[in-house]
């Protein structure tokens, strides 16, 4: 035991910097408070710079949450001043969809033509009057971009996005399901199929993680392979995965697997031999959390590291034992499953209040159709921009995939789940 921890001298510093985080003797703050002259609950409008994708919150009333990096304020009075700090705002979803295919177009009441509200964008909201929150929006007054390359680059991303989603949405609700797996764009999920796929333990397909990065990675080499030989798969590699990163957004689980396939590169350009993936995972642990402390404290996070440590850790003992009463790789299947679950079961019970037993089945069973079915959409998605008549019959090759994923994620989230 000891010569292994020599070898994987990550390992230990990384469980060391959990205990200190989620044992609360190292106090993370999720990101850094309104700081202004005028106080938020009496300022009128507010202006900053939207972070991340914007995120559909369903309740009473469906809103978007859209979180600003605050620059000004300004008070009922008109007066204006400096502020700084992040805050989450909360905004009516018919005002955020305007653009968004199937949505209201007429909602948008401001002067100027239209706005294209995601991450990069610089916003003016308008607060609610009679608001529960100090941060509850009514009214954008005005977005733009930032000038220059970054400014534009974001405003490129903004579009691509958008028009992502109209292709996606003319596939139905087999482009639904795509739209979020590649994109983390759940708007057009079927509510009953998200509630589903919790229910049966398969939030980590939904969640953009190390599956979605690993084919758009592996793709990449593989054509960079044959293309040029292995360096320019391996920089064809990095480039696919960092513009996958870049279009759907930076999420922790997301980051998690960056940082792992980083360190694969790493190993795989320079010839270092690999200790395992264990210390990889380690290492991206205390790189993630030095560079994003924040991350740490969202569930995204927990989930995802927790599972792969779980699926590293277990996968060699479950597969060696189910392997030989199972034919082919349903063994390595149930394996990784079992390890994963293990692993977040308790992240479960503490926030949703329920653990899924039949993950361990249904991931075996679902994410080997999830694999198919992405890489089935995305070349459907290339055929359909190449020659756009083969759109409708490309939908429906893929809308086939789709109820069989469905049905399998009903069929398991009918198994009972265990409640506190």
């Amino acid at each position: 035991m000891v010569d292994s921890l020599k070898n994987n001298f990550f390992i230990l510093p990384a469980l060391l910097l959990a205990l200190l985080l989620y044992g609360g003797f190292l106090r993370v703050q999720k990101a850094a408070p309104y700081r202004s002259l005028i106080p938020a609950s009496s300022a009128a409008v507010f202006e900053g710079r939207v972070v991340g994708n914007p995120v559909k919150i369903h309740g009473r009333r469906p809103a978007y949450k859209v979180t600003l990096d605050l620059s000004r304020a300004w008070s009922k009075q008109g007066v204006a001043a400096e502020a700084s700090g992040q805050a989450d705002f909360f905004l009516p979803a018919e005002l955020c969809e305007i653009h968004k295919p199937g949505k209201l177009y007429t909602a948008w009441r401001g002067k100027a033509d239209g706005f294209l509200l995601d991450s990069g964008a610089v916003v003016q909201l308008e607060a609610n009057e009679e608001r529960a929150a100090a941060f509850e929006s009514r009214e954008i007054l005005s977005c733009r971009w930032p000038k220059g390359f970054w400014g534009g680059l974001q405003k490129i991303r903004a579009l691509s996005r958008l028009h992502f989603a109209r292709l996606m949405y003319a596939w139905g609700s087999a482009g639904g399901l795509l739209l979020a797996l590649l994109s983390g764009e759940r708007s057009y999920l079927a509510k009953e199929l998200s509630d589903a796929f919790r229910t049966a333990g398969l939030s980590h397909i939904l969640a953009l993680s190390g599956m979605h990065l690993s084919l758009f990675g592996g793709l990449a080499f593989a054509l960079g392979k044959r293309a040029g030989g292995k360096k320019i798969a391996l920089a064809l590699e990095f480039f696919c995965m960092a513009a996958f990163v870049w279009f759907a957004g930076k999420s922790p689980s997301l980051f998690r697997a960056m940082l792992c396939s980083l360190c694969a590169l790493f190993y795989s350009l320079f010839k270092v031999r690999a200790k395992s993936g264990l210390n990889s995972l380690s290492l991206a642990f205390v790189v993630h959390v030095s560079l994003f402390p924040a991350d740490a404290l969202e569930l995204s996070f927990m989930l995802s590291y927790g599972a792969l440590a779980g699926i590293l850790s277990f996968n060699e003992i479950f597969s060696s034992r189910i392997a030989k009463a199972l034919p082919g790789g349903a063994g390595a299947g149930l394996g990784a499953s079992a390890g994963a679950q293990l692993f977040t079961a308790p992240i479960s019970l503490k926030f949703f209040g329920l653990a899924a037993p039949g993950g361990v089945l249904s991931s075996a069973a679902v994410s080997p159709l999830a694999t198919v079915f992405i890489y089935a959409g995305l070349f459907f998605v290339l055929l359909s921009l190449a020659f756009p008549p083969a759109a409708p019959f490309c939908g429906a090759l893929l809308s086939v995939l789709y109820q069989a994923i469905r049905r399998s994620v009903l069929f398991f989230a009918q198994i009972p789940c265990v409640k506190i």
